[in-house]
């Protein structure tokens, strides 16, 4: 079985928008015509223009460049917007200038179909509908080529879901052990117990041994509770963000780890949110990457792995022969 797909909408996005904006030019030429003499007058009163260029020249530039910006970006957007599909997770990623993302867990799930128009059906394009349930749409994949290819394979994702290896290892478990090379506890993932505010700090702490564990052979990252094991609950971390819950928490852990670690590796790592002693503790399951992962702290590119208990930086000399052995088929570490 396939581990990610990744889905384009159909070129036919790029075809309407261009029909759109052509449509959009005719009239905008015949709303400036319409304006007479008025629109000639402007030009003459532009300093320096009319002595180096012609107004017809000129309206033609203006039309034609304006046509040309946007028809590029509507080229821009379809190109730059895809759907990446795994086992666990599907991500929606859009925007040209200013990069958003959206991130629907497979587990929220239900089921899956498409529909088509009848120039769609003709054309092989059409959309897909996901469902938390049979009523409720999660998320719509508009305008994608031959939709039933993909939609069997996300049937196919939602019948045989993909573990992490050992996500359901029980925290009771997790919590009996010390820490070691494949786990490690944390009070919070941003909420400072000492200074009682947010510490950006702390969610370096805990993304750094999330790319140490995807370095080297996975693991689990418990967060909420102190050093002797004892649940402390996220309710401290809840209060600093916007949705109080652990649908919040998961978001706000989801944006941090795409800006430090990046998307396409966010299906290896899973959370779940377990009670221990009437508190939610967060459990983050980490399978192991495939290719070597490297972490971004301002503007800075670190790679970690573990040792013990504990998350080593590497030196490029040293992350590039660890590469090489762990990672053979890689020819380089870039």
């Amino acid at each position: 079985m396939q581990t990610e797909i990744n889905i384009r909408r159909s070129p036919i996005v790029v075809i309407r928008t261009l029909v759109l904006i052509e449509l959009a030019a005719f009239v905008l030429y015949y709303l400036v015509a319409a304006l007479g003499n008025h629109k000639y007058e402007f030009f003459l009163q532009l300093p320096l223009v009319p002595s180096l260029i012609s107004y017809q020249a000129l309206k033609f530039l203006v039309l034609s460049g304006a046509q040309f910006v946007i028809t590029v970006y509507a080229f821009l957007s379809w190109y730059y917007e895809s759907y990446l599909v795994t086992p666990r997770m599907i991500s929606h990623y859009k925007g040209v200038f200013f990069k958003k993302s959206r991130n629907v867990p497979m587990r929220e799930l239900s089921s899956v179909s498409s529909s088509a128009s009848p120039l769609g059906k003709f054309l092989h394009y059409g959309s897909i509908y996901l469902h938390s349930n049979s009523s409720v749409i999660s998320l719509v994949l508009p305008d994608i080529s031959y939709p039933k290819k993909y939609l069997d394979l996300i049937t196919e994702f939602l019948s045989n879901p993909h573990q992490v290896p050992g996500e359901h290892t029980h925290v009771t478990e997790l919590l009996a052990q010390e820490e070691h090379e494949k786990l490690e506890f944390k009070s919070s993932l941003r909420f400072d117990q000492r200074s009682k505010q947010v510490n950006r700090e702390l969610e370096k702490m805990a993304m750094k041994t999330v790319a140490a564990f995807l370095n080297s052979g996975g693991g689990h990252l418990v967060i909420g509770v102190d050093d002797s094991r004892e649940p402390l609950g996220l309710e401290a971390d809840y209060k600093t963000l916007g949705r109080q819950n652990s649908d919040g928490f998961e978001s706000h852990f989801t944006q941090i780890f795409n800006a430090m670690i990046g998307p396409d590796l966010r299906h290896l790592v899973r959370l779940r949110f377990p009670t221990v002693q009437g508190r939610e503790v967060a459990v983050v399951d980490v399978a192991p990457s495939a290719v070597p992962v490297y972490l971004r702290v301002d503007n800075t590119e670190h790679f970690y792995v573990r040792t013990g208990n504990i998350s080593t930086p590497l030196k490029m000399s040293e992350a590039e022969s660890y590469a090489r052995a762990r990672w053979p088929q890689q020819i380089s570490v870039s």
